[in-house]
């Protein structure tokens, strides 16, 4: 029986959501933090995880790879992919449903060969899903997520980024030290 890596009422609201305009739109404003790990590696091609409307693949700066899409929230490309050398999951994570997320990181650990890198959120959304939940439904805290994602991986870099001092966030001042964390990771040997 294959891993549930999405509940089936899950999906259709991420389909809807995926569906609006400001869904899965934000991967290409990673792509200059992800680019030197993807040269340093060699790789000319990579698997995005998570790929939501696909706007790194059109991102200027990464039209000299091949990237291959995957997003189970969207038809087109929801079929189960292949392990490819490099991974990336940018901001995926958060979207987990808990129940799902050991099955997401065994399949993280499945489809990567050689290197992955991630980005997460650690903090709420901004956007709300159709139900009333937050669109991040798994917000933890840094140390959680190293805890969590060293099982599956060798960290080999983890780097936070604090949230902006003069941005107006919907929580209370210093409720969240971090607002991202970055981890590039290796495969973990059994």
């Amino acid at each position: 029986m294959k891993p549930i890596l999405i509940t089936d009422a899950y999906l259709e609201l991420c389909e809807h959501e995926h569906n609006k305009k400001e869904w899965g739109v934000t991967s290409h404003l990673m792509a200059e933090r992800l680019l030197p790990f993807l040269e340093a590696s060699g790789t000319k091609e990579f698997l995005d995880y998570g790929a939501g409307r696909g706007t790194l693949k059109k991102c200027k700066s990464m039209a000299k790879f091949d990237i291959t899409e995957y997003d189970p929230a969207i038809a087109k490309i929801s079929e189960t992919p292949e392990p490819n050398d490099f991974v990336i999951c940018l901001d995926v994570l958060e979207h987990v449903e808990p129940e799902c997320l050991h099955n997401v990181l065994a399949d993280l650990k499945r489809v990567v060969k050689k290197e992955a890198y991630f980005i997460i959120s650690l903090v709420p959304s901004f956007c709300r899903l159709r139900d009333g939940r937050n669109a991040h439904i798994m917000v933890q805290t840094d140390g959680w997520w190293y805890g969590t994602i060293s099982k599956y991986f060798n960290i080999e870099m983890f780097r936070c980024y604090p949230l902006k001092e003069d941005a107006v966030y919907p929580w209370p001042k210093g409720t969240y030290k971090f607002g991202k964390i970055d981890m590039h990771l290796t495969p973990l040997i059994d």
